[in-house]
């Protein structure tokens, strides 16, 4: 890879007091080394100048040359780049650019193995009752270096539909179901509930201050015990989490972010991004229990944390098959009655995300014109006032009250417009920072309610088989007690998130009214102190 060369697609400027390159669209730089870090490359330009730039920023200058070297670097192995002393928290953008050799991967897909029965159902059962498909969730189209947790294991849906595989279940990762009245489900809660705060955001470097990075203080209310995490960290968790539980819509992280890392507005911004993840994990009743959740937010050991994560990178019980782990009532339930909820929720859903994502977008919008347009908006009314007391000034005999109550009229629109830049921060961001969550959470139902689909679609199959004489009746019914499992897990997930959009939409919503109150109360005392400027 030494000596390849690469254009920049966009201007890119290093942070100062670190090892990033500055870089400009257009020029060509030339690659020393790849595997720097998560998204991060290292090279020169042309005039000399040696850092770090953002790989999604670059692309490759295709000459016979690079080829050549593209197809040796790619049968190279480059490690685990979470243990790679260089990585750091780069956050590339949503851009098809460079990639370096090592992370190009074919796009996983999740293979379903076909077992041929040997019983007596013949080869038309073979062929039509094992075509169950698992939806694959949507790999974000962000480069990242050897990321070899995106390799899945097979999902073996079909073997834990048709009962071919037994899998033995700790009782430490049994998750449990409770029947509701009128057919509903919901997850039990196992244990105490508990919260974990972030905090003290910090600024560390290693190498001799070559790479930068911050880092958060997680500390749950059940040990208070503080461990520190970085934002390379929680990215490692939401891939263990999304491949795990495959049932369960698993809240996003914050937007990753590739310039202004360091300011200090955004660290604290982005703290409170994480809260808002870390709160929504704390708050589900199976997320809350999981192990690697538990490992991340209680590990203070360097050591012991490698070889958890390494322990959690070979689990089994994940995807469809942590299916197995559910203990829930085996009553069959009304499958036309299923079917129907299913349906409702499915359209549900489907109106509600384009509306979120507008929701979304008004919120973003309304931020952007506080800081900018409203703010400026009284302060062209601020200058006018303003200016109007100066020309008044110019008469001697206007010279007085009425001139210094127009120069308080014009502050007074000034300090509104800096009050309009200041008050994202309190109501528009949080309520952003909510949503931004339960936009991901409805943007992964789809998928979920697809495997559910799936089964069903399955149970059609074997019920044809069964009037056919092609599959026994009890295989059947046996089936069909599996796929009321996933059908009571997706039922307790719906349940949940009912609460969620209940309990805690209608706090954020009080919240974010509470702070609209406070902030025209101070606009409103802010023109009444320029009224008492003009009394006598």
């Amino acid at each position: 890879m030494e000596g390849q060369q690469v254009r920049a697609l966009y201007d890119f400027t290093g942070e100062s007091g670190t090892a990033e390159l500055s870089i400009v669209a257009g020029e060509i730089l030339t690659v020393m080394r790849d595997n720097v870090g998560d998204g991060w490359c290292e090279g020169f330009n042309q005039r000399g100048k040696c850092g770090l730039f953002p790989a999604a920023y670059v692309q490759v200058v295709e000459t016979a040359a690079s080829a050549s070297s593209a197809m040796t670097s790619s049968q190279q192995s480059s490690g685990d780049y979470w243990d790679d002393d260089w990585d750091d928290d780069s956050e590339v953008g949503q851009t098809q650019a460079y990639v370096p050799p090592q992370q190009q991967q074919t796009q996983h897909t999740i293979q379903l193995t076909q077992e041929h029965s040997t019983n007596d159902y013949g080869d038309a059962f073979s062929m039509q009752a094992m075509n169950f498909v698992i939806p694959e969730r949507p790999m974000p189209n962000v480069p990242k270096k050897n990321n070899k947790f995106s390799t899945l294991i097979k999902s073996g849906a079909d073997s834990f539909l048709l009962g071919m595989r037994v899998m033995n279940v700790p009782d430490t990762e049994k998750i449990y179901i409770e029947e509701l009245e009128g057919g509903q489900c919901k997850w039990s809660q196992r244990g105490e509930s508990y919260s974990c705060v972030v905090t003290s955001p910090k600024k560390e470097s290693k190498l001799k201050g070559l790479k930068s990075f911050i880092v958060y203080q997680l500390t749950p209310t059940f040990n208070n015990i503080q461990v520190s995490r970085r934002y390379k960290h929680f990215d490692w968790l939401h891939e263990r989490l999304e491949e795990k539980y495959y049932f369960i819509p698993i809240p996003p992280l914050p937007d990753k972010q590739i310039s202004g890392r360091y300011e200090g507005q955004f660290i604290e911004h982005r703290r409170s991004q994480l809260q808002e993840f870390v709160d929504y994990v704390c708050r589900h009743p199976v997320l809350a229990r999981s192990r690697v959740w538990e490992h991340f937010i209680t590990c203070t050991d360097e050591k012991r944390w490698k070889a958890g994560k390494r322990q959690a990178e070979k689990d089994e019980l994940l995807g469809v098959n942590y299916f197995n782990a559910i203990q829930c009532p085996e009553t069959p339930m009304d499958a036309i009655k299923v079917e129907i909820q299913m349906d409702t929720y499915s359209r549900f859903i489907s109106c509600l995300d384009p509306v979120v994502k507008n929701f979304m977008a008004m919120v973003v919008d309304q931020a952007k014109k506080h800081q900018g347009l409203y703010k400026r908006e009284f302060q062209k009314i601020g200058q006018s006032f303003t200016a109007l007391s100066l020309a008044l000034e110019g008469d001697d005999s206007s010279r007085g009250r009425l001139t210094c109550a127009l120069k308080a009229t014009g502050e007074a629109y000034n300090d509104i417009g800096k009050l309009y830049a200041e008050q994202p921060k309190f109501d528009w961001e949080p309520l952003a920072d909510k949503f931004h969550i339960y936009r991901g959470i409805i943007s992964s139902f789809p998928d979920v309610i697809s495997i559910h689909k799936s089964a069903v679609q399955k149970r059609k199959d074997c019920e044809k088989l069964v009037s056919e004489h092609k599959m026994e009746s009890q295989k059947l019914r046996e089936l069909s007690l599996r796929t009321d499992v996933i059908a009571r897990a997706l039922l307790a997930e719906e349940t949940h998130f009912q609460t969620e959009k209940e309990v805690h939409i209608t706090q954020a919503m009080k919240t974010h009214l509470t702070e609209q109150i406070t902030f025209y109360q101070k606009i409103v005392d802010t023109l009444r102190e320029a009224l008492n400027a003009y009394e006598g």
